[in-house]
């Protein structure tokens, strides 16, 4: 990677690629792409999605324990589903990473907190995927991380994950005093799936009685986002999304994406009808936008989601918004998580920017503990 080309704003993107950005656009209605994946039954869906779970919860496991193991979880907590139509007790549960408590950690002194949610295509994943970057948050901020195990399509299609996301942010708010963290100071990020649902949960704090959702406590400030590699427009369909990549051939299959599409969306929805905000959060509106707190995109030079992602960021710069953008050369998709090896070392350094760009939303006045010595 060119550290110099990487560090640039979005505004400064070369000329050819803002127009690339620009080119994606609906394609006439009778090039709408079909998903064979949606003529398959619920539970031939569900089988498949078992499946790759299966597969990867074992590369997970192994990926974990590669070169340094990452940091295990202090406990797991459970939370309860208030905003679904699939309403029930404990039916959410997080993974909570919590620093030591040091001498450098004074009682009276309040962490950060971020609540994680973790990629998947909406189909497989868990908590501790993001295990790395737990730690990294643990040992570079001090901040306590709950990484959330959202329930999964196809058994629970949207907006069921984005309304798991957004009860869990709510109930770990109410959880400072315990967790010795700041109201504050809460964080949000997330992973490819986990990072779409991390700006559909954001909007749908700002405005629940949209949707009619009656939140159970009024919702926490937030106070920055980081986004990994986020899927933003769902209006656009996967060949547009890949025909814009530079290297198709690296972008996800298409058996990947039509079964997590035929997933996530159920019952199928037609491209144009996909503009929830919810569900397309990139397609929010200015009112929304301008309400955003800072943001950092990591985007993937190799991905299909790249297009989007930059046309986000671009929003935001028109718009007057602390927003700071990273590319990460010749990587695709996911690059963090090279199942089952060990991560990269662009993945160090790419989960360090972030946490120095976290800083610089704190101010330089604010006290972070590095706890790097201490786990």
């Amino acid at each position: 990677m060119r550290d110099s080309e990487s560090r640039k704003s979005t505004a400064e993107v070369e000329a050819a690629e803002v127009a690339s950005i620009h080119s994606i656009g609906p394609p006439p209605v009778e090039e709408d792409y079909v998903n064979p994946a949606d003529k398959s039954p619920r539970w031939l869906l569900s089988a498949h999605a078992f499946a790759l779970r299966l597969g990867a919860n074992i590369g997970f496991k192994l990926g974990n324990r590669t070169g340094q193991h990452a940091l295990r979880p202090t406990e797991t907590i459970w939370l309860d589903s208030t905003l679904s139509e699939w309403k029930d007790k404990e039916a959410i549960s997080a993974n909570v990473w919590v620093p030591p408590t040091t001498p450098k950690l004074l009682d009276q002194e309040k962490r950060p907190a971020v609540v994680n949610f973790h990629g998947g295509g909406f189909i497989l994943g868990r908590g501790t995927d993001d295990a790395r970057w737990a730690e990294s948050l643990v040992t570079g901020l001090g901040a306590v991380v709950f990484s959330i195990n959202y329930r999964l399509a196809p058994g629970y299609p949207f907006p069921t994950p984005v309304e798991d996301c957004v009860d869990a942010i709510i109930q770990i708010s109410q959880l400072a005093n315990r967790y010795n963290f700041d109201p504050d100071r809460i964080l949000l990020s997330g992973f490819s799936a986990g990072a779409t649902l991390t700006m559909s949960s954001w909007i749908v704090l700002q405005d629940p009685s949209r949707w009619n959702y009656k939140l159970p406590s009024p919702p926490p400030k937030i106070a920055g986002i980081v986004l990994y590699y986020p899927l933003l427009d769902w209006t656009l369909d996967r060949p547009q999304k890949r025909a814009a990549c530079k290297r198709p051939d690296l972008t996800l299959p298409s058996g990947l994406t039509d079964l997590i599409d035929a997933s996530y969306l159920h019952p199928p929805l037609p491209r144009r009808q996909r503009n929830d905000i919810r569900l397309s959060p990139g397609l929010m509106p200015d009112e929304l936008l301008d309400r955003l707190p800072p943001i950092h995109l990591c985007l993937c030079e190799y991905d299909m989601l790249l297009a989007e992602g930059k046309l986000f960021a671009e929003r935001l710069e028109n718009r007057g918004k602390q927003v700071s953008v990273r590319i990460v050369e010749g990587e695709k998709h996911a690059w963090d998580k090279p199942l089952p090896l060990g991560p990269k070392v662009t993945v160090a350094f790419e989960y360090d920017i972030s946490l120095e760009v976290i800083k610089s939303w704190f101010g330089a006045g604010e006290k972070l503990q590095d706890h790097s010595g201490d786990v």
